[in-house]
């Protein structure tokens, strides 16, 4: 069998292109969102390629490192970019 991924804590910081601000919490094998206003969600990873994926509660994160699409309930999909 293959093993584990590392289960290395990542936080980044995105700002979204509907003016929101974004904080996940990266922990294999979930991401932790928070977003003002809103209820924090913790959402599984998904097999997505070669990009990530997780959904759950019919939120989605999904991207690569530094942009991500980020989709909320109720919510149109908006695009973040990394904080440096």
């Amino acid at each position: 069998p293959c093993p584990a991924p590392p289960a290395a804590t990542t936080i980044a910081t995105f700002k979204c292109e509907d003016g929101s601000d974004l904080r996940v919490t990266f922990q294999f094998p979930n991401a932790t969102v928070e977003q003002e206003g809103y209820t924090t969600l913790v959402l599984p990873s998904r097999i997505s390629g070669a990009s990530f994926r997780y959904a759950d509660y019919g939120a989605t994160l999904r991207g690569r490192a530094n942009e991500i699409q980020w989709t909320r309930p109720g919510a149109a999909e908006t695009t973040c970019e990394r904080d440096s």
